[in-house]
C-alpha cells in the first residue's frame, strides 16, 4: 500500500532587518566625475568631500 506524498509544515523563519552596507547617502555626477557617498563615512568627512567637490566643479550656470 503506497502512502500519499504530502508537504511538510515548515515553521516560518525569523528574519531580522538587515542594513544594506552599500546603501548610498548621495550619488551625483558632475561632468565626467561620478561621486557616491555612503553612510559608513563620518558626517564631518562627508561634508568635507562634498564641499571640495562642489568648490572645484565647473559651474553649470
Amino acid at each position: 500500500m503506497t502512502q500519499p506524498i504530502v508537504p511538510l509544515k515548515v515553521p516560518p523563519s525569523h528574519r531580522f532587518d538587515k542594513k544594506n552596507k552599500n546603501e548610498k547617502v548621495l550619488k551625483m555626477r558632475i561632468g565626467k566625475l561620478e561621486l557616491s557617498l555612503f553612510p559608513s563615512l563620518h558626517q564631518e568627512r562627508l561634508e568635507t568631500i562634498l564641499d571640495k567637490v562642489l568648490l572645484y566643479a565647473p559651474s553649470t550656470q
